[in-house]
């Protein structure tokens, strides 16, 4: 199920919070035509990368989807003519991008503008993604449990639906009778259906957060990464790339040697090999930086 949104609900006594909430169909709509724009933007991306290296930024390479300069003098503009050009030049790339309906992106102190949609944002420094390395696996204490949501689409048809916490409530999910995006109106509370190993505090008997593998919806952010092969392959059948890269991150969040990855992860061998070729390809910091941008909080 998809949720690349969620409300946020003020923090406090998970008793005193509403176990139903209801949203304006019209924002509802705005959600589901914003998630919908994403979703398809990512279906299109499928099979290539069209976000820079953080060098060829640096070096000042325009954006791979638009051609417009991202930074630099090109993008900045250094007098009134320049600066005249490059306004007349985003009137034109907003008309052009309208049906997109999510606004424009520019770097600080520079004018050339980027569609939210349709062109990728500059890439993490080598100390940012560090900084984003530390924060997505240093030992975390949950503090809240997680949520069941009984969610009611646009669409009419109703879904079950998993949050974060119970103050994160879904603002859309993929419904599983139309197959596509939609926006909630209403979301219920479903409590009582979390694993039994977890405790109310989301801690297990160790005390030690609850490893959780990627949602469906995480997947969909990072398979076109490490899914590049179209041609069917000879020999033994390949262990699927998302048990690899649930298998790294269960390794990284417990700490455990690779010899001691569960069975449920196949072969730690193949596990370990994997890892170590999508570390040398830089595979690996593309998929951090991915769930680390598009979901700061996981």
């Amino acid at each position: 199920m998809a949720m690349p949104d969620s409300q946020q609900l003020p923090e406090g006594d998970s008793s005193a919070l509403p176990r139903v909430v209801h949203t304006p169909r019209s924002h509802a709509l705005l959600s589901e035509a914003r998630a919908q724009a994403f979703d398809a933007k990512r279906a299109e991306w499928a099979g290539r990368n069209p976000q820079l290296s953080y060098e060829a930024y640096m070096a000042g390479e325009p954006c791979r989807v638009c051609g417009r300069a991202i930074r630099g003098e090109a993008a900045r503009g250094t007098d009134e003519e320049s600066i005249a050009l490059i306004d007349a030049d985003n009137a034109a790339f907003r008309a052009e991008h309208e049906d997109c309906r999510m606004g424009v992106w520019k770097l600080q102190d520079h004018r050339v503008e980027h569609c939210h949609v349709c062109c990728p944002f500059p890439p993490l420094s080598p100390e940012q993604r560090e900084e984003v390395w530390a924060l997505l696996f240093q030992p975390r204490v949950r503090t809240v449990q997680d949520a069941i949501w009984r969610v009611d689409l646009t669409c009419g048809h109703v879904d079950p639906a998993a949050s974060g916490t119970v103050y994160r409530v879904p603002s859309t999910v993929r419904c599983s009778e139309c197959e596509i995006i939609r926006g909630v109106v209403k979301a219920e509370r479903a409590d009582g259906q979390a694993d039994e190993s977890v405790n109310a505090s989301g801690l297990n008997a160790d005390g030690a957060l609850e490893y959780q593998p990627l949602s469906d919806e995480q997947w969909s952010w990072i398979q076109h990464i490490v899914e590049t092969e179209s041609e069917p392959r000879r020999g033994r059948p390949r262990t699927y790339a998302r048990t690899i890269v649930d298998a790294v991150l269960y390794k990284i969040h417990t700490r455990i040697a690779w010899r001691e990855l569960p069975a449920e992860f196949g072969s730690w061998q193949t596990a370990s090999r994997r890892y170590r070729e999508l570390v040398a390809s830089k595979q690996w910091d593309e998929i951090t930086r991915t769930l680390a941008e598009r979901d700061p909080l996981q």
